[in-house]
């Protein structure tokens, strides 16, 4: 019975994760993007820190390497934010281009996170 709820968790998770990264490069630029942007960032985070407190204390390499994955989606947010402050109307082309590096970075972290969590990476 545990069991039956935690894969269909798990699917949950995955569905929702899929969604989001489709929404995220498939809509055209809007205040809603910026908030799905910030929204799968925090949740990159929280399966990394999923993936961090299911694991025994003595697993150091596998934590580490959980703590990466999150690390990822604080940099793609670090790396978005960075930019904004930047922007200027002459390198537009340049922006979008950084944009696009910081989804990926999400992306990898959430995609990364569930493979960890399914015990695949």
């Amino acid at each position: 019975m545990a069991i039956g709820i935690l894969m269909l968790l798990f699917i949950i998770i995955s569905l929702l994760s899929l969604i989001g990264i489709l929404l995220l490069f498939l809509w055209k630029e809007s205040p809603k993007r910026e908030i799905l942007f910030h929204l799968l960032a925090v949740w990159g985070l929280l399966i990394a820190a999923c993936g961090i407190l299911s694991l025994p204390s003595n697993f150091i390499a596998s934590r580490i390497i959980s703590f990466s994955i999150g690390l990822l989606a604080a940099i793609g947010l670090f790396w978005y934010r960075n930019i904004e402050k930047r922007s200027d109307e002459a390198e537009m082309e340049t922006i979008k281009s950084h944009h696009a590096v910081s989804f990926l970075l999400v992306t990898s972290s959430i995609v990364l996170g569930i493979l960890k969590l399914y015990g695949l990476v």
